[in-house]
């Protein structure tokens, strides 16, 4: 018989995996819209911004290109690419190429905890409603599109893996030398 004390991390761990399927279903219910793919014209978006009463907006980032990265506090994939991303972006031209985070944690303080351990330097919007992923269809955290300096969706993450870095880098390099076509 397990004393109060040692049952009590297993409860913990039991909601925790239960929290963590439900959030997975609900996932997949909201990636059940057809997920936006390459060649489609990214859908704007205007949000809050974590740490500045400034809201953040696809569309104003227009001219540049973009990395949408979709991300929570609870999403394990994700403490191992933002790491990653702040890296990346610390070494790309602020002219040509951004990284715009979209957080859905539903409380601003679990995404400011994660923040805390794992910062970056990029802007962070945050969606706790999760519309933004509705429109996009994502399926599964973490999930990234690489957009254009016109607004087109030109790659998309799943996941996370390292040598994603590397594409996404010689990615970044094609299209910023592309034109910006006036819109």
């Amino acid at each position: 018989m397990h004393s109060p004390s040692t049952a009590r991390p297993e409860s913990f761990r039991s909601r925790g995996t239960a929290f963590a399927m439900l959030v997975a279903l609900t996932m997949f219910a909201i990636g059940t819209a057809r997920a936006t793919g390459i060649g489609e014209r990214a859908p704007d978006f205007h949000l809050p911004q974590l740490g500045t009463e400034a809201p953040l907006s696809l569309s104003a980032l227009r001219g540049k290109v973009v990395f949408v990265d979709f991300w929570a506090s609870w999403c394990g994939p994700c403490r191992e690419a933002m790491p990653q991303y702040e890296k990346l972006y610390a070494t790309m031209a602020r002219d040509t190429f951004t990284i715009l985070a979209v957080n859905l944690d539903e409380t601003r303080s679990d995404a400011e905890k994660f923040l805390a351990a794992h910062p970056v330097g990029y802007p962070i919007a945050l969606d706790p409603a999760g519309e933004v992923p509705k429109a996009y269809g994502v399926v599964g955290m973490p999930t990234s599109y690489l957009i254009d300096r016109n607004g087109i969706v030109r790659w998309r993450g799943q996941g996370f893996k390292p040598a994603d870095i590397d594409v996404l880098r010689h990615e970044v390099d094609r299209l910023a030398r592309e034109p910006a076509h006036a819109s």
